[in-house]
């Protein structure tokens, strides 16, 4: 078996190299439609495939490899092969400065776009003086490549190799000089900002200023120095002179002036601008006419300044040009105009031609703008019959190219030329511009959502290109090979086309097709031989850069300075009543401005004020006069007023890191009108039932439902009062644990207030289930602060001394007292806290705890109440249906019974109401024990170990909450009933949940407190029959003494149990 190094390197012979590669390509045809197959099938299970709000997924399918140009150079020839790599290395280092030349466009454009003053200039300018630096440099260096591709061309050409050619010998690189001149002028217009030179001089002041007295700002002297040379340096560099005036400076140099003048440079520069005129004149809709006309220019410029001798004829062309497109767009809202342009660098040649410049401009705006309708209609037709070529038929070709770039153009002339000119846009002008804005985005949405069959086409038409091109080279290889007259010259002619046909047989990258155009220079053929094939070659550069010329031509970032006419179009849309999908062809233009620039801010306002706002507006008066037809409102003509289409199909649409969801926004407006009318006047709940319905069905707008009842009698104290003001109604409302009712402790009135279930139930149905998850968090709130203070107490050395000491007592006492805390001893505790003072009120210390553990326990059984009154009010709205167990089974029913589509739909919303009860019924929140696991790690944490003494602190608090209870309980049958009760179950409810946060039950059973406690009620018993039987009958003081006694007896025994009963029962509320 040979081993695969052994099958490389065996040579198989062609009948075996066929079969092989028939086989693979078979594989790969296989996978090819399996891949295809899988593609389409993943393409159709995606949502909203026609939605213009998406951004694709996409692939740059820009060609590369890692091939050197020695590799791809194949040639015997060795001059050739030098002559191929000096030029091809200059070219391919002057687009690397092109590229490095439109990184700096957007840190220039949007410097300082927020007018600031004073210090914060000098800190913008100091951020902008790196990029500044970097201009400089990249000047420098460009400079340095334009001599050294000067000096590459006189050596070439003063070898005359190529002499008596008719047309230029070597277009590219005055392709590449040239490209490189419209990147300085394009610099030089953007650093000509008034802001920008301002704020340099305002900073060189600064540093002019620091050098009187470099100490005082803590620098040496040196380095502020070296800044200001470095300042001026720029300053003279950038900022005074033009960046292409330096260059042309820096060209004129003495050694390569001579140098220049000795070949035919000139001439060949002259060829060239005499290529681009005739270009121009040809085709003025070619995709890159701008380009070409900018370069025509430039090289002009740099020609005159170079060589001083620039043909009048020539010339003459170029201005009628000029004359026709007075002004392009550099960048963003940066104008071009080539009669300035001119006026400024080579204002010899055109003295007598600025005259008309200003007349035939402000005349060129006033007929375009009076042809622009027609010419937007027109443009408009021919992109949709592309579309639907695209769509439909799966056809592509350049013409999409021409189509886009005329709209693009068309569009940033004129807004930038009225807004440099200060010309007002009138509103027809206006209309028709941001029409073809949203025809330029649909392009770009068609080809995005096309990707994969375009992609495919353009690999096709790439194919068929190389082909033709190849075919075209070898006929011209074999009919130079059968001249009789063959020379030896026609070897380079072949060597030069063989590099040519080697290039293009591989991907297309910028350097292969460089390195064609070079080959096919070198060769010397003339302009007709070379005609078809360079139109081939570059119709192959511009489908190989398809995807990023669509993208240039389709950026709408120059609207970030235009986006004042934007309010106009979009309150004529709306009034218009158009399909409201449209507005995403326009917020994916406004989506390029956020790319460009993050604050969108005002774009996010603009929108708000022109679209939803008069939209949602629009709506609710629609929805209003078709809910009040019974009202006899004037007629009006659905066709002359349609209603807004479309809403349904809103989706949401991104701008930047912000998506703007209009179809919410309209939701939430409507919904919010509807609940406040609502809650005004609550017998209309029908009529804005009916409009929110008429929403959904009309609009596809789901407006949610305010839940709002019908009206409400025994409102009581609403939930919403007491949760703002839960301090005071802890204060003043006592709780009742069995009934489950609060019971206002005093009033001046001759009833006192009182909230139950019902009074909840009624509430929540007035403001939603979801209030009761609102309460709650208040309660939480209000239980913090609470427990703030109850740590405070604990923590007091008076009180914890004493909770330690008796805690020793009953460890070391416990078997002498039978595992029973001794009822005296809570006694004395009550007591001996008396002693540690009282406040104005007379209350002690104990007191004021046992009124705060009441107050938690009393906002623990508000919390109770609410979970209550929230199935209370779930209660009283399922009613009505029979069983909540068979729900289930009406939705069988549903789906097995043959109904219409109407019934269908509204057993459907039954069933969905009907399922939103039950699911909220069984599904109740356990709030107590949220309450619990919230605060329970806080009062377990070994910070907190004062609290854990509060087990042996409940006994005197009991004795003292009996006290207290008595006492209110004996003032009801006196007059003065102020601080009157009969129940304050509160306490039961604070003192269960506290313990159960400490985790202490097992503390608190271990004092047997209640059996203490009847064991004292039982010795006082049995003490008080012993004074019975020892007394005398005739004695009427001392049996009168003996009955208050036991009525006291029986009373603090009644009241023992009762609280030990509301413990207890409190106590499995919090059970874990």
């Amino acid at each position: 078996m040979l081993e695969p190094a052994l099958i490389t390197n065996k040579k198989l012979n062609k009948e075996t190299e066929r079969f092989i590669g028939q086989v693979q390509l078979q594989r790969f045809s296989n996978f090819l439609e399996h891949y295809n197959r899988k593609i389409n099938a993943f393409k159709a299970r995606l949502p909203n495939n026609f939605n213009t709000k998406l951004k694709p997924i996409t692939v740059t399918c820009k060609p590369s490899e890692d091939i050197t140009l020695l590799q791809l150079i194949h040639s015997d020839n060795k001059l050739l092969t030098r002559i191929f790599i000096s030029l091809a290395s200059i070219c391919n280092e002057i687009s690397t400065l092109t590229k490095e030349a439109k990184e700096f466009y957007n840190i220039l454009m949007f410097y300082d776009e927020e007018d600031e003053k004073g210090i914060e200039n000098l800190e913008k300018i100091s951020k902008l003086l790196d990029t500044l630096q970097k201009i400089s440099f990249f000047s420098w260096r460009s400079q340095e490549v334009i001599i050294l591709l000067l000096k590459q061309l006189c050596a070439l050409l003063g070898k005359e190799f190529y002499s008596g050619s008719s047309s230029s010998i070597f277009p590219e690189p005055l392709d590449a000089i040239g490209e490189l001149l419209i990147c300085f002028v394009t610099l030089s217009s953007l650093l000509n900002s008034n802001k920008i030179k301002n704020h340099f001089r305002l900073y060189q002041r600064a540093i002019r200023h620091m050098l009187h007295n470099p100490s005082e700002y803590n620098m040496e002297r040196d380095a502020l120095q070296c800044l200001y040379r470095q300042l001026n340096e720029l300053e003279m560099n950038l900022l005074s002179s033009s960046i292409l005036q330096s260059a042309i400076a820096k060209c004129n140099g003495e050694a390569l002036t001579i140098g220049l003048k000795s070949c035919s440079l000139s001439n060949e520069f002259t060829l060239y601008i005499q290529h681009l005129v005739t270009e121009l004149e040809r085709d003025d809709e070619h995709v890159s006419f701008t380009q070409i006309w900018l370069q025509a220019n430039t090289l002009l410029v740099f020609q005159q300044n170079l060589f001083g001798n620039v043909e009048k004829k020539l010339l003459k062309r170029l201005l009628e040009i000029n004359k026709k497109n007075i002004a392009c767009t550099l960048y963003g809202n940066i104008l071009w105009y080539p009669d300035e342009f001119l006026q400024q660098h080579v204002p010899t040649l055109i003295k007598n031609e600025t005259k008309w410049s200003s007349q035939n401009r402000t005349a060129q705006i006033a007929s375009r703008c009076q042809s622009l309708t027609k010419e937007s209609q027109l443009l408009t037709s021919q992109a949709c019959q592309w579309i639907i070529g695209v769509e439909f038929i799966a056809k592509t070709n350049m013409s999409q190219f021409k189509i886009t770039k005329k709209i693009c153009e068309l569009i940033k002339w004129v807004t930038n030329l009225h807004a440099n000119e200060g010309r007002p846009m009138t509103k027809t002008v206006l209309l028709a511009l941001c029409k073809l804005i949203e025809v330029l985005k649909g392009f770009r949405f068609v080809f995005d959502r096309n990707m994969l069959r375009l992609t495919y086409m353009i690999l096709l038409i790439s194919q068929h290109l190389n082909h033709k091109a190849l075919c075209i080279l070898a006929n011209v290889k074999k009919s130079l090979k059968q001249e009789r007259s063959y020379k030896e010259q026609h070897l380079d002619v072949l060597s030069a086309l063989v590099v040519a046909e080697h290039a293009l047989k591989g991907p297309n990258t910028d350097g292969r097709i460089l390195l064609t155009r070079l080959s096919l220079s070198a060769s010397g053929l003339g302009v007709d031989a070379l005609y078809e094939i360079r139109s081939i070659v570059s119709k192959l550069e511009i489908i190989t850069n398809a995807q990023y010329l669509l993208n240039t031509l389709c950026d709408c970032s120059f609207l970030y300075w235009h986006r004042v006419i934007l309010p106009v179009y979009l309150t004529k849309q709306i009034q218009s009543r158009i399909d409201l999908t449209r507005f995403y062809l326009l917020f994916s233009a406004l989506a390029d401005c956020s790319e460009t620039d993050s604050s969108n801010l005002s774009t996010v306002r603009m929108l708000s004020a022109n679209v939803i706002d008069p939209l949602s507006q629009l709506i609710e008066t629609n929805l209003r006069l078709q809910t009040h037809l019974h009202l006899q409102l004037p007629p009006t003509d659905p066709i002359q007023c349609p209603p807004p289409r479309g809403c349904g199909r809103l989706y949401p649409a991104l701008l930047d890191k912000t998506y703007i969801d209009i179809k919410q926004e309209i939701e939430h407006y409507l919904g919010s009108t509807f609940y406040n009318l609502t809650t005004v006047v609550l017998h209309d709940w029908k009529t804005y039932g009916e409009m929110r319905r008429l929403a959904f069905l009309q609009y596809d707008l789901n407006v949610v439902d305010s839940d709002l009842p019908m009206q409400t009698l025994e409102q009581g104290l609403d939930v919403l009062e007491i949760m703002r003001n839960i301090n005071v109604f802890v204060e003043r409302y006592l709780y009742n644990l069995n009934n489950q009712v609060f019971v206002e402790e005093w009033s001046d009135n001759k009833h006192l207030n009182t909230i139950n279930i019902s009074h909840i139930a009624n509430s929540i149905r007035t403001h939603g289930i979801g209030i009761m998850n609102t309460t709650v968090n208040f309660t939480y709130q209000f239980l913090q602060n609470k427990f703030h203070v109850f740590s405070q107490f604990m923590f007091d050395e008076l009180i914890k001394s004493r909770l330690l000491k008796d805690i020793r007592f009953f460890a070391e006492n416990k078997t002498e007292l039978d595992r029973m805390y001794p009822f005296e001893r809570a006694e004395k505790f009550n007591f001996g806290i008396r002693k540690l003072g009282l406040n104005r009120n007379n209350l002690s210390y104990l007191d004021l705890f046992r009124k705060l553990i009441a107050q938690i326990g009393n906002a623990m059984g508000y919390v109770r109440l609410i979970r209550s009154g929230g199935r209370r009010c779930l209660a009283d709205a399922t009613c009505f249906i029979p069983d909540l167990k068979t729900v289930n089974d009406f939705t069988d029913v549903l789906e097995t019974a043959e109904l219409p589509e109407l019934p269908k739909i509204a057993a459907d919303c039954l069933r969905h109401d009907i399922k939103n009860l039950v699911d909220n019924f069984e599904e109740a929140t356990e709030y107590f024990k949220l309450l619990v696991n919230v605060f329970a790690p806080v009062f377990r944490d070994p910070r907190n170990l004062h609290l854990r003494n509060f087990y042996i602190i409940v006994p005197p608090l009991t004795i003292n909450f009996v006290e207290h209870s008595l006492t209110c309980k004996e003032r009801l049958n006196k007059k003065n009933r102020e601080g009157a009760a009969f129940t304050d179950d509160g306490f039961a409810m604070g003192l269960a949940y506290i313990i159960e946060l400490l985790e202490q039950s097992a503390q608190f059973n271990s004092l047997r407190w209640f059996e203490s406690v009847k064991a004292k009620i039982l010795r006082e018993r049995t003490k008080l029959k012993t004074q019975r039987g020892n007394a005398s009958r005739d004695d009427e003081k001392l049996q009168q003494t003996l009955s208050l006694t036991e009525k006291r007896v029986n009373s603090l025994d009644n009241e023992f149990q009762l609280l030990y009963y509301n413990i207890s029962s409190a106590r499995i509320f919090f059970q874990s």
